[in-house]
């Protein structure tokens, strides 16, 4: 008994001082945005005089809000395609029988492994042949391009738990095939596809690399970007760069505090089956 209570403290106690360590960093950023100018190198832990002038200044001096918009157009889009997308190609390899299937699910993995990096060049060259760079539109087929593959790897161990009798039975009662996913199956499969909208919202939210290379226009900035341009060659603007940081965040943490179990069980369906 005694050896039991032990053992549940030191785990409460590593516990405890685990989510310290991580949460620690974003109490520092939200502390360290709502300092004055003349505080904010120093480290006191619990400072005192905080003031919103930072966040004002970003909101009045800055186009964050532009940023903020363009986020939430790039991020819902790619969210509502790469669910449908996933959806319809999860369904097509664990429910329909055609030549090359399995083959065909292991290629959309692969392609998953490769660094984002190394198709830069030819995806600027597509974009700007489509005559898609500065734009939006060509932000969101290039991340789409990036979230699909592993949505649908993630989302098909999720169809793959489900009992194909149910799509029998629904289609013996008179149901087309689209109508016994929308119907039943996807209904079934609830988790699995919310935790591909989070993953794929929380990616395309996050991503800087491909906006970096496909935008120049201010007008078309998405928030990563706009919050790197805080950062210049001589100068850091440190009071709108940190507001910015805790703006940016916000979304992000608020989502995932709610959906995080869907996500963590999609990702974990996601792997173990194949």
């Amino acid at each position: 008994m005694a050896n039991r209570v032990l053992n549940r403290s030191i785990f409460g106690i590593s516990l405890v001082l685990v989510l310290i360590l991580v949460a620690f960093p974003f109490y520092w950023l939200a502390i360290s945005s709502l300092k004055p100018s003349s505080q904010l190198f120093s480290v006191d832990i619990f400072p005192s005089g905080l003031t919103l002038d930072n966040y004002v200044n970003l909101l009045t001096h800055t186009p964050i809000l532009r940023y903020f918009s363009n986020s939430v157009i790039v991020a819902l889009s790619v969210t509502l395609f790469t669910v449908i997308a996933a959806v319809l190609g999860a369904y097509s390899l664990v429910f329909f029988r055609y030549p090359g299937r399995e083959f065909l699910g292991r290629i959309i993995l692969f392609t998953y492994m490769f660094p984002g990096v190394i198709i830069i060049v030819p995806t600027y060259t597509i974009m700007s042949r489509l005559f898609l760079t500065d734009n939006l539109l060509g932000v969101i087929l290039v991340e789409l391009v990036l979230t699909v593959p592993f949505c649908v790897w993630m989302l098909r161990g999720f169809f793959a738990d489900i009992p194909k009798e149910l799509e029998e039975a629904a289609i013996i009662d008179g149901c087309s095939k689209m109508t016994a996913l929308w119907h039943v199956l996807m209904p079934v499969s609830l988790p699995g596809i919310i935790a591909t909208a989070v993953f794929a919202f929380i990616f395309s939210w996050n991503e800087y690399l491909f906006p970096l290379v496909l935008v120049n226009s201010e007008s078309q900035k998405t928030l990563p970007l706009g919050v790197a341009g805080f950062m210049g060659h001589l100068y850091v603007e440190w009071g709108p760069l940190l507001a910015s940081g805790v703006f940016s965040t916000l979304p992000i943490l608020i989502l995932f505090i709610f959906l995080q179990r869907y996500l963590v069980g999609g990702l974990m369906a996601g792997a173990v089956k194949g």
